[in-house]
């Protein structure tokens, strides 16, 4: 029982700082823009994982296809997933943004089908039908609103295609090496190689800029609540069954749309459609997690 009640904790609380990154993204837009909050984030927390696997550091650890499997999710996930998920966020917002990504771990299923040779059952079928309605509820007439523009769904689209090509790496290098602090350590790693290259074929605009002590506060406690949230995500996996950490997890969305309308009300468009679209991708996520049993 005391397992179940720290699982619980830990997602709970997963859920809260995973909303309250978004949230800070979004703010963090008055101050510098995506590819620079991606970098900055990636920069706080990168020595931080270097000491931390330094100091556990195992000799087994040094495994060339596991090693291999981190780097390409880091250039997929912490990468370019994260430098789409803060043009998302800068370009249209929480409300959609979040809701959105919560559809993540239904795709990684998708993609699973075909890597991994996994299989979808009843379950999945129904969570593929609640997650695509939620989706076009949550993007239902957007279009009246005077910052909206229908290509921006791009950047949302872009991070979930990313991020779920990462996940199906990531759970391939934990079944090799399932060591996820210096698993972490390798992915910040080329993920921040992957973005200052790319950072030379972006417009002027997009390139990253440094000189603002603002960006670096506002970023910067980005990249350390993400830690957080990267940190309880796992300690809750590691205490509680899927069936529980995974429903709470895609809280995060409803904490993400109460956050916004608290302290993002005059860059926010919040509307029933974002809370119903927002309830059938959840409902969508808890039949995945529902499914693996």
């Amino acid at each position: 029982m005391e397992n179940v009640q720290l699982a619980f904790i830990f997602a709970l609380v997963t859920a809260v700082f995973t909303a309250s990154f978004q949230v800070l993204v979004r703010k963090g837009r008055e101050y510098g823009n995506a590819l620079t909050g991606a970098l900055i984030g990636i920069f706080v927390n990168f020595p931080i994982l270097i000491l931390v696997s330094f100091v556990t550091w195992e000799p087994e650890w040094f495994n060339l296809k596991a090693i291999g499997y981190f780097i390409a999710t880091g250039i997929f996930g912490t990468g370019l997933g994260r430098f789409f998920l803060f043009m998302s966020l800068h370009k249209i917002g929480v409300a959609i943004t979040s809701p959105l990504l919560s559809s993540i771990p239904l795709f990684s299923a998708v993609f699973a089908f075909e890597l991994l040779g996994e299989r979808p059952n009843l379950y999945i079928w129904i969570a593929i039908i609640s997650v695509f309605v939620g989706c076009l509820v949550i993007t239902f007439k957007r279009e009246n609103f005077p910052d909206w523009r229908p290509r921006y769904l791009l950047f949302p689209f872009f991070t979930i295609l990313s991020l779920s090509i990462a996940n199906i790496f990531r759970k391939m290098s934990l079944n090799v090496l399932p060591e996820p602090i210096f698993g972490g350590t390798v992915t910040y790693g080329s993920a921040m190689l992957t973005l200052l290259v790319l950072s030379f074929f972006l417009p002027k605009k997009i390139k990253p800029v440094f000189n603002s002590k603002k960006a670096w506060i506002a970023y910067g406690l980005c990249g350390l609540v993400n830690l957080m949230a990267f940190v309880c995500r796992w300690t809750a996996t590691n205490y509680g069954d899927v069936t529980i950490v995974v429903p709470l997890f895609a809280s995060s969305s409803f904490f993400a749309l109460f956050l916004s309308s608290v302290f993002l009300r005059k860059m926010e468009q919040i509307t029933i459609w974002s809370y119903v679209g927002t309830i059938l991708i959840v409902l969508g996520i808890v039949l995945i997690g529902v499914s693996s049993f």
